[in-house]
């Protein structure tokens, strides 16, 4: 891009373009019209990178852990084990953040897990938040499911797990599933699908209006790519736009109104992300299509949330997740937007709770059968049913 079609942009288009392409931890921006993996721009301009400012919700952690993925990239991962936790007392429940978010996404969640009792695992995905940035043409979701597998053997070898996915999150969970099945089956207790999609069919159009969606159209990730290489007029792009920015964060992430302070620190934690990155991950996501590893979560106890309101991944998405699993138990909250865990953290956080207990006791009823059937069968005395 040229300083003539650079300048034709304008401060507030770009700082909408910014935040369109980042979509708030959304699917995609929908449309066939990127050049392509191919027209990716291979820089490292980074924006916020220092984890004190990325994370931008505090939380004192039990445990900081390095955690190298298969190819030598290190995620920052941290661990939170309450006392007396022991993996008979409960599994480990391991949450996994959206696009251009963190793991401080989860703050009230974690919270209420930790306080109620449950060993937590947080932690940032490659090329966001503190973890480090890895090759661009690793921005994918089947690599973000390896990283899972590889967080799960570092911090959680052996036990019981619930994973709990939102946005990007919930389609890395997917890609898990689909890509280790007998891991799933043994070890996975219960997945939580928050604001997600599986992909394929008719994904979210971001809808910024004829000029943005044009300009995003015919630039793509290489527009980004290079915007991220020019620091100071990203940085006073975003310093003359941040109106634009409150209100695009406004209209794509929540559905009733947030205190100015919320929607400053999700932009910080946005932006916080690498603009090449972005680029990178963006064909990726609106190319999703994780259907085929559904059938490796049909006989794992599954709760999927949406928000009614939510515009980048609507209920329809949901309801789809639904059909394909229809043992799950399916929760759409009225009134709230993609990020629904920050907007109205208490339906969230109680149907991963609940997840959690209906895991248990359903693992508890697996036991028992298994008990009577070996009693019959003259191989084993009865057994009690095991207690939390």
């Amino acid at each position: 891009m040229d300083e003539h079609e650079h300048g034709g942009i304008g401060k507030a288009a770009a700082t909408g373009i910014g935040l369109a392409a980042a979509a708030v931890g959304g699917v995609a921006i929908a449309g066939a019209g990127y050049a392509g993996r191919s027209a990716v721009k291979r820089s490292r301009a980074y924006a916020v990178t220092h984890h004190d400012e990325v994370h931008v919700f505090p939380f004192v952690t039990d445990k900081v852990q390095a955690v190298p993925a298969n190819d030598g990239v290190v995620l920052h991962v941290e661990v939170d084990e309450p006392e007396g936790w022991t993996p008979q007392t409960g599994p480990t429940v391991v949450l996994v953040h959206g696009f251009v978010l963190n793991l401080s996404s989860w703050v009230f969640q974690r919270r209420a897990l930790v306080d109620a009792g449950y060993r937590v695992v947080s932690y940032d995905q490659r090329n966001h938040g503190a973890s480090q940035a890895g090759d661009l043409e690793r921005c994918t979701i089947d690599q973000l499911g390896q990283d899972l597998r590889a967080v799960v053997d570092a911090t959680t070898p052996d036990g019981e797990i619930v994973l709990v996915g939102h946005s990007m999150g919930g389609m890395t969970i997917m890609s898990f599933a689909g890509r280790y099945p007998e891991l799933t089956r043994d070890r996975v207790r219960g997945v939580a699908l928050i604001a997600t999609s599986a992909g394929g069919d008719s994904l979210v159009h971001v809808g910024l209006g004829k000029m943005l969606d044009g300009v995003i159209t015919r630039f793509g990730p290489g527009f980004l790519g290079g915007l991220g290489r020019r620091d100071g007029v990203w940085g006073g792009m975003r310093a003359a736009g941040r109106a634009v920015e409150n209100r695009a964060i406004q209209r794509y992430s929540f559905g009733t109104p947030m205190p100015k302070e919320m929607l400053r620190k999700l932009a910080t934690m946005i932006f916080g992300t690498r603009l090449d990155a972005i680029g990178a991950f963006l064909p990726e996501l609106d190319e999703l299509d994780v259907r085929d590893s559904l059938p490796g979560l049909v006989d794992t106890p599954v709760l999927i949330v949406a928000g009614s309101k939510d515009v980048l991944t609507p209920p329809a998405h949901s309801q789809a997740l639904a059909d394909a699993l229809p043992a799950a138990e399916h929760v759409v909250v009225p009134g709230v937007g993609h990020l629904l865990q920050l907007e109205r953290p208490g339906p969230v956080t109680d149907g991963i709770l609940g997840l959690l207990e209906r895991s248990r006791g359903e693992d508890a009823e697996r036991d028992a059968e298994r008990a009577k059937a070996a009693v019959s069968e003259g191989t084993a005395e009865p057994a009690t049913e095991r207690t939390a």
